[in-house]
């Protein structure tokens, strides 16, 4: 019988087993929720990473668990780390851009959803930081959950970008207290985002966060 080599198999092993590796969904670890900084220091301390300066270094997956669940993740057995309007579900999804692709954030099971192989973190924007950093982090709103309640058309946008806002700024405190930098970025392409994750007409590509280890 043949014997594979130990490092060629380990190798292959390690690649496997890489963050947002090509065989599509993943679990995250549980989130941490305990720890880092107290609150006000956190507030003190919140910043938009520098944009000729940009943080590149390489996020975990516990990492990015924290900061996804931060986002809005669950933090009661049917309630949001962030308040969505009339208690409904959330309103704004969370796409996180990677070099194997990009992936949606599904708060329900604290997963991660592929909805694309390719990378295209360098083309969703013009900033050049966008092409270095390991994640970007996109916003879309998401009326089902305000149409299944009975919302009109006329609040979608506002109680979307409320929403949105929450969860950057959460995103912030909760990425400065465990090392992270992050940027909220309005401008990126929107024909590109629309055709690549197949979003709606009358859905919104609301804004952009730049996330990398400092």
């Amino acid at each position: 019988m043949r014997l594979i080599p130990l490092l060629p198999l380990l190798s292959l092993l390690s690649l496997l087993a890489a963050p947002l590796a090509a065989a599509g969904d993943l679990k995250l670890p549980p989130p941490k929720t305990s720890g880092g900084k107290p609150v006000l220091n956190a507030i003190a301390d919140r910043a938009s990473a520098p944009g000729n300066n940009f943080p590149s270094g390489e996020i975990s997956l516990d990492e990015l668990s924290v900061v996804l669940w931060a986002g809005s993740g669950l933090n009661r057995p049917t309630r949001w780390t962030v308040p969505f309007g009339m208690g409904v579900e959330p309103y704004v999804r969370i796409y996180v851009a990677g070099q194997d692709g990009v992936h949606l954030y599904s708060w329900a099971d604290h997963s991660l959803k592929r909805v694309l192989a390719e990378d295209i973190r360098a083309r969703i924007n013009r900033q050049p930081f966008s092409r270095v950093v390991p994640y970007i982090l996109i916003f879309v709103s998401d009326r089902t959950s305000l149409v299944k309640n009975g919302r009109a058309r006329e609040v979608w946008s506002k109680w979307t970008h409320a929403a949105a806002g929450a969860m950057t700024q959460q995103i912030y405190l909760a990425a400065d207290s465990i090392g992270i930098g992050a940027r909220y970025v309005e401008s990126m392409d929107v024909d590109l985002l629309r055709k690549s994750l197949a979003i709606p007409a009358d859905e919104e590509p609301i804004c952009v966060m730049p996330i990398g280890k400092r």
